[in-house]
């Protein structure tokens, strides 16, 4: 049973995943020479509070300490100056409050604990328990990096920047206190887990403009009781707006083309869907077990509805039909109550 580790003198490198699953591991002294920690080198070592990083630390890896729920404080020297992917991910029952940055730190800075670039325009990563119940996202915030604020265990209100020009996947996953969020109109696209499992968000204004709606990225927010889905978008991507339980209503704008593989999965409280015209395809699993849908009016324009597609959609009882490029019936399930109308005019 290993408690504390001490990596001698003359060593340059930890390889990727050296010291995963050290569960009982309180304790790491790196030496001076050290240059390197690989990608998730303290995975899993769920009782480690003490890993300081040596004077001459230049790069830490991606998910280094994923899972070294026990780290409570982090600091950078000034040679630490590159990180690989969620380098800082920790995930559920974080302890880390506190990141502090060396004056001195040509590639980072922090402010209050939270960590940026140097010229801060980019957020990288908030503590995730930082015991603050608001925080304001600093002006010259362009970014905000992946999983940034994931796992925030008492944030309840983010206010993001006017000029804020990208999110980055998972940034506010799993903050389970957010109850509203309102993204900037210069923001460009969702990116997949946004807001995964923000189980009390409640109000999510999302820009225009947006380009895009990544996989999962509106996903499993049990509160969710409304969102408008941007007019830029073209596809409805993998689960991205699923397992919603409390949305009703949901209108899918002009422009969009395919509902992706279990695109609106589990919204099992969704009444009614509005469908674009411009829609042409709709895939497996698209609104499997959306249990409350009752009707709902496939567009002109589709070409193609997987047999799956309504699986699980137990109180369907009519499908209007404008398309007449598909079988009427092919697509609902076997056993399904559903009447099919076609609507010529």
């Amino acid at each position: 049973m290993i408690t504390r580790l001490i990596i001698e003198e003359g060593v340059k490198e930890i390889p990727d995943g050296a010291f995963n699953y050290f569960e009982n591991l309180r304790e790491a002294i790196l030496p001076d020479s050290l240059k390197r920690i690989g990608g998730n080198v303290f995975g899993n070592c769920k009782s480690l509070c003490k890993a300081d990083f040596p004077e001459g630390l230049e790069y830490l890896g991606s998910y280094a300490f994923q899972d070294a729920c026990a780290l409570r404080k982090l600091y950078f020297l000034k040679s630490l100056t590159a990180l690989g992917e969620n380098a800082l991910y920790i995930g559920d029952g974080s302890r880390l409050f506190s990141i502090v940055v060396s004056p001195e730190n040509p590639a980072f800075t922090s402010v209050e604990g939270v960590l940026f670039t140097k010229d801060m325009s980019r957020l990288l990563k908030y503590p995730s328990a930082k015991r603050a119940a608001e925080y304001a996202v600093p002006e010259t915030v362009r970014e905000i990096a992946d999983g940034a604020f994931s796992h925030s265990r008492y944030l309840h209100k983010v206010t993001l920047p006017e000029k804020l020009e990208k999110l980055q996947s998972g940034a506010f996953s799993f903050c389970n206190h957010i109850e509203e969020l309102e993204i900037p109109e210069t923001v460009e696209g969702i990116p997949p887990y946004a807001f995964f499992c923000c189980e009390r968000m409640k109000k999510l204004t999302l820009p225009e403009k947006a380009e895009y709606l990544g996989y999962e990225s509106i996903c499993n927010c049990s509160l969710l009781e409304a969102v408008r889905i941007p007019s830029g978008i073209t596809q409805i991507d993998y689960a991205a707006v699923g397992g919603n339980p409390r949305l009703e209503e949901l209108v899918i704008p002009e422009g969009v083309t395919e509902l992706s593989n279990s695109a609106l999965i589990d919204n099992t409280g969704l009444k009614k869907i509005v469908l674009p015209s411009t829609l042409l395809e709709i895939w497996d699993h698209a609104f499997q077990r959306c249990e409350s849908l009752e009707e709902i009016t496939i567009p002109e324009n589709v070409t193609y509805i997987d047999d799956e597609a309504f699986e699980g959609c137990k109180s369907l009882r009519t499908v209007y039909m404008r398309s007449p490029h598909i079988k009427c019936s092919g697509f609902l399930p076997e056993g399904l109550r559903a009447q099919v109308k076609i609507i010529s005019e």
